[in-house]
C-alpha cells in the first residue's frame, strides 16, 4: 500500500518520537526520527520528506534556527512546529518566519492527523497550482508567436512591469495587432508573483449602451432602477 506520505520528527523526547512514530506509521506514513541537529537540513534535504515535525527547544540548536535555514535553503517541505511553551509568542513568530502550522504539547494525537492531513492537502494544492501555471505559462507563449526584436522587447518590458507588480497598465494598437493577447500574457506574470488569484475580465465598453456601462463597470444595488431587481458587482469589483 502506497504510504500517504513522508514525516520527518525531530524531537529529543523519547516518549514523544516513539508514540509519534507509532501513530503516525499506523496511519500510513513513512516516519524518520531525528533526535538532534547535528546536519539535520542537509539530512532533510536527502530524505525529501512532505512534512517536518520540528521541536523548537532542541539540544545544540533552536527550532527556530532550523526552520530559518529551511527556508533560506529553499528545502521543498513544509514544517509543522512542537513547542511546550503555551504561550502564543514563539508559535506567532515560527509561523511568521514560514512554519505552516504548530502544535503545543502535550498534544491529542488525533488532533496532529488532522493538522497533518490539512498540511497535506494544501501541499498538494500548492503543486496543482505550480502545474496549472506551469502549463499556462508554456501555453501562453506558444501563442505568442514571434521572434522578431519588437516580439521581444514587447515580452521584456510586460515581464519588468510584472516584477514590479503595477496596478495599472496600458496597451494601445491597431484593431488585431494582439492588444488582448499581451493583456492576459501580462495578467499572467502579475498573477505569478501574486500570493492569489484574480480573473482575467474582458470588456468591450464599445458594445455597451451608454446607460448600461456605468452598471456594467461598478455594478448596482437592488432598487437602483427600474430594472435592478437584485443587487450585481461590477466588472471592477469581480477583477479583484
Amino acid at each position: 500500500m502506497k504510504g500517504k506520505g513522508r514525516i520527518f520528527l525531530i524531537d529529543d523526547d523519547e516518549l514523544i518520537t516513539s508514540m509519534l512514530s507509532r501513530v503516525l506509521k499506523g496511519a500510513g506514513y513513512d516516519i524518520r526520527v531525528e533526535s538532534t541537529a547535528d546536519g539535520i537540513v542537509d539530512k532533510i534535504r536527502a530524505w525529501s520528506p512532505d512534512i517536518v515535525l520540528l521541536d523548537i527547544n532542541l539540544p545544540g540548536k533552536s527550532g527556530i534556527d532550523i526552520l530559518q535555514e529551511i527556508v533560506a535553503r529553499e528545502v521543498p517541505t513544509q514544517v509543522l512546529m512542537l513547542t511546550a511553551d503555551d504561550t502564543a509568542e514563539t508559535a506567532v513568530k515560527a509561523m511568521k518566519l514560514g512554519a505552516a502550522d504548530y502544535l503545543t504539547k502535550p498534544f491529542n494525537v488525533e488532533e496532529v492527523k488532522i493538522v497533518l492531513r490539512n498540511i497535506m492537502e494544501k501541499g498538494k494544492l500548492r503543486e496543482e497550482v505550480t502545474y496549472l501555471r506551469k502549463v499556462n505559462s508554456q501555453l501562453f507563449d506558444r501563442e505568442l508567436i514571434g521572434e522578431s526584436d519588437v516580439i521581444r522587447d514587447l515580452k521584456q518590458q510586460i515581464g519588468k512591469l510584472a516584477q514590479a507588480s503595477v496596478a495599472t497598465m496600458l496597451i494601445t494598437g491597431e484593431s488585431g495587432t494582439g492588444k488582448e493577447l499581451f493583456a492576459r500574457f501580462a495578467h499572467r506574470l502579475l498573477q505569478g508573483n501574486a500570493s492569489g488569484f484574480a480573473p482575467f475580465i474582458q470588456i468591450n465598453c464599445a458594445s455597451l449602451p451608454e446607460t448600461l456601462l456605468e452598471s456594467e463597470l461598478f455594478g448596482h444595488e437592488k432598487g437602483a432602477f427600474t430594472d435592478a431587481k437584485t443587487d450585481k458587482k461590477g466588472l471592477f469589483e469581480l477583477a479583484k
